[in-house]
């Protein structure tokens, strides 16, 4: 997969599609990926979700055609994908700082946001761990939480409140109950492929292994046997260091490896126990592969 031509084909296929309904799944595609590692990693190297920067060109596209053309608003919003006028003003209004009706006024100042491009840059200074490894199915019992990706802070609260929720709640009540039961540690945080992406949300799930005792309140999820690449990495948790190890992965591994990804199944983080904040914690990120 040439990563950088993929990424570049998305910003084209968006510039193309901007008065069309665009599918996350086909942006996804292109660059051979999930939604949830898609817009994640997006969201790293453009700084602000794929749903803002969608947002971003069609309102800077609607400055034209106000200020070139005699249609109505009515008429332009439905052609930049806003379901209503009010909606179309209201998104205008908190861009722009100015009505869509005001904008056909000379010596209104407006904004626009050209198309984006991903240029190369030096790669591979540092090393990767990884390992192959082969694992049977297993379940995982947890808090399932989803994030919208129109928001434009996809990932930023969702996912941290659902961790902050199995920390304080759950993780003591399995760590106290002990035994076989339970796998307290390391906890995994899955996106699991085949429940992931509906109706715009993604889904994860974070917990540990299932070991036969469910807990009241929580959600069980499978996932399938796969043969998976295991990197290794040395950091804090949180931003910028999640999305960026999996922006490492994606744009730097898997180009110049033998693998692609499986599609089958999900990919996970496992974070074992110890201080996430510090610059020596190591967590891991468990991509399924298949052997191109």
């Amino acid at each position: 997969m040439d990563w950088l031509k993929g990424m570049n084909d998305v910003i084209e296929h968006i510039e193309e599609s901007l008065t069309q309904p665009i599918q996350y799944e086909s942006l996804s595609h292109i660059v051979g990926c999930s939604v949830y590692e898609f817009s994640r990693i997006f969201s790293f190297m453009a700084g602000m979700s794929i749903s803002e920067y969608i947002r971003r060109r069609r309102l800077s596209q609607a400055v034209f055609d106000i200020q070139n053309g005699n249609d109505k608003i009515i008429d332009i919003a439905l052609k930049y994908c806003y379901e209503s006028p009010n909606a179309f003003s209201r998104a205008f209004k908190e861009m722009h700082d100015a009505t869509p009706l005001s904008a056909r006024k000379t010596g209104i100042s407006l904004k626009t946001y050209p198309p984006i491009s991903f240029a190369l840059t030096i790669k591979g200074v540092s090393e990767m761990n990884f390992r192959i490894e082969k694992r049977d199915s297993f379940q995982i019992m947890g808090l399932v939480g989803e994030d919208n990706l129109d928001s434009k802070t996809w990932g930023e609260d969702t996912l941290p409140a659902l961790w902050r929720k199995f920390m304080n709640e759950y993780n003591p009540r399995l760590r106290n109950n002990g035994g076989d039961c339970f796998y307290t540690a390391p906890l995994w945080q899955v996106g699991a492929y085949d429940f992931e992406y509906q109706d715009g949300k993604t889904t994860a799930i974070i917990g540990a292994e299932y070991k036969g005792v469910k807990l009241d309140g929580m959600s069980i999820k499978m996932v399938p046997a796969a043969t998976w690449a295991v990197f290794t990495i040395t950091s804090p948790t949180g931003a910028p260091y999640v999305p960026e190890a999996w922006t490492r992965v994606i744009t730097e591994w898997f180009p110049t490896s033998q693998y692609v990804r499986d599609e089958s199944a999900p990919s996970m983080e496992v974070f074992p126990d110890g201080d996430a904040s510090s610059k020596n914690y190591e967590w891991e990120i468990w991509m399924p592969v298949l052997n191109k």
